[in-house]
This record gives C-alpha cells, sequence and structure tokens, in this order.
C-alpha cells in the first residue's frame, strides 16, 4: 500500500478512503475523480488534421496483455499461436506492464 500512496503523490494526487477485501491474491486498485472547469481537460472531438498526437502508453499494450492472458486459454492460444511467439507475448507483456506501471505525467503536461 506504501508504494500504491507514493504513486499518488508523485502524480500530486492523494488516497483516501480504501475497503479491504479477502482474496487469495493481492489486489490494488483504485479510482480518481476531479473537480475542474470545462477548459481543464480535453476531449478528443476537436481534432483537426495536423494536431499532434500524443500517446499516453505505447500502441499495442492492450493486445499485450491479451495475448499473454490467452498462453493459458488453448482455445484462443490456438488462433494466434501460428503468428507470435510464446516468448514474444511474454516480452511484449512485460514491456506493457512496465510502461504502465509508470505515470505518463509527461504525455498529460504535452497537451496541455
Amino acid at each position: 500500500m506504501r508504494g500504491f500512496k507514493h504513486a499518488a503523490e508523485e502524480a500530486g494526487s492523494q488516497v483516501t478512503g480504501g475497503q479491504t477485501v479477502l482474496n487469495p491474491w493481492l489486489t490494488v486498485g483504485g479510482v480518481a475523480t476531479s473537480v475542474c472547469q470545462s477548459n481543464e481537460y480535453i476531449l478528443p472531438d476537436n481534432a483537426v488534421a495536423g494536431d499532434v498526437l500524443v500517446l499516453t502508453k505505447p500502441l499495442g499494450s492492450q493486445v499485450a496483455v491479451n495475448a499473454y492472458q490467452w498462453l493459458d486459454q488453448p482455445e484462443r492460444w490456438n488462433r494466434i499461436k501460428l503468428v507470435v511467439s510464446e516468448d514474444d507475448v511474454r516480452k511484449a507483456y512485460q514491456r506493457a506492464m512496465f510502461s504502465m506501471a509508470r505515470l505518463n505525467r509527461t504525455a498529460a503536461r504535452l497537451m496541455h
């Protein structure tokens, strides 16, 4: 929990409240809420040709997570194993996890 709290502080936020649930595995999650003016957030509906595209995580992160989960689901793994190796899936998953474990503050700042 200290790591979760530290990451929130690094992002300029704080952890308040919470709940405890008994599980056989560790589960940590969070919900972010904010109050702001309409000119303080960005919606994707005003994009025009020539705008800079800022990625907040690498393209393919969700595909890497899905493929990793499919390693344990033969009916799904059999559909993709001819185009990607198990080793490549594991490497892509590790890269995706490493990326998603970091704050995307730089991307957020570039957008403002």
